[in-house]
């Protein structure tokens, strides 16, 4: 049996082979929590893309929120519409008030308070991270610059797909993604469910559930429809804003939803705070039965 990790955003840098280990030792720690017996021979498969991502976004150079106050509107339009679209409904889903941005307002007293004014995006945007995620390495903007760039640019979603590719094999297979990851795992089980022998599909984190985000993937569909898809989430994780049901991911069958998990990362978003879950490992070990 093999499991395929697939990471998030924010990993550039890092050394992969570092990364994998803590990804395992964090899932071993979720089985001993339940009184699990982790298998020796599982194997693990950790596709790196974070230098890649980095690569990518650099190049892009997307105008941050400031810049658009500075310059005005009209640098990105697709990326700017994007912004303000994921934007307003995390203000909207999330409950925050026009009271409780307007302390972040940098500027004269707001005459229009909504996304079209874009000091009000930055006011939204400091509201968030204020509130939402604690973690001092973690910004909202800059999680959504790099969606935006895997969804919208086929060339970047093409690059980075083709690193977790390459690693699929034909052996039995429990694929589990966190954050963009989760993104970057349905683009590949969509695209190459036949060179793979799909266990399940465990998704932790997940930003799917955005509907500007699940705009961008066409037709939603199930790909672990045989098997199950499992999503786990934190109600007060920003990122995974939504469950993946009806209402925000509609697939037949539908997915299989758990929002009792308790991330205890800083931004409740971290991997350590989902893999070592009892849920999530549990979930995992019945795959290993």
């Amino acid at each position: 049996m093999r499991i395929l990790f697939v990471h998030g955003r924010a990993q550039g840098g890092k050394d992969k082979a570092q990364l994998k280990s803590e990804w395992i030792a964090t899932l071993q720690r979720g089985f001993k929590a339940n009184g699990d017996t982790f298998p020796d021979n599982l194997v693990f498969d950790f596709p790196y893309y974070g230098d890649k991502l980095d690569q990518f976004t650099a190049q892009a150079k997307l105008p941050a929120s400031h810049d658009v106050v500075a310059k005005g509107t009209g640098q990105d339009r697709q990326f700017e519409q994007f912004m303000q679209s994921v934007l307003q409904e995390m203000k909207e889903n999330t409950g925050l008030s026009d009271q409780d941005i307007e302390p972040f307002f940098d500027g004269e007293a707001a005459t229009e308070k909504g996304v079209q004014n874009w000091r009000w995006v930055q006011a939204i945007v400091r509201a968030i991270d204020t509130h939402f995620t604690e973690a001092a390495e973690f910004t909202i903007e800059k999680f959504l610059s790099d969606v935006f760039l895997y969804v919208n640019k086929p060339a970047i979603g093409s690059g980075i797909n083709k690193i977790v590719q390459d690693e699929l094999t034909t052996e039995p297979t429990i694929v589990v993604g966190h954050s963009l990851g989760s993104v970057v795992a349905y683009n590949v089980l969509n695209n190459s469910i036949n060179n793979i022998d799909l266990v399940k599909f465990i998704t932790v984190g997940s930003p799917l559930g955005i509907r500007a985000i699940a705009a961008k993937l066409g037709v939603l569909n199930n790909p672990a429809a045989k098997h199950n898809w499992y999503n786990a989430y934190d109600k007060r994780d920003i990122v995974a804003l939504n469950p993946l049901d009806h209402s925000y991911f509609p697939t037949t069958p539908p997915i299989d939803n758990n929002a009792a998990i308790k991330n205890h990362t800083d931004n409740r978003h971290g991997i350590v705070g989902y893999l070592n879950d009892t849920n999530v490992a549990a979930e995992i070990a019945k795959c290993l039965t």
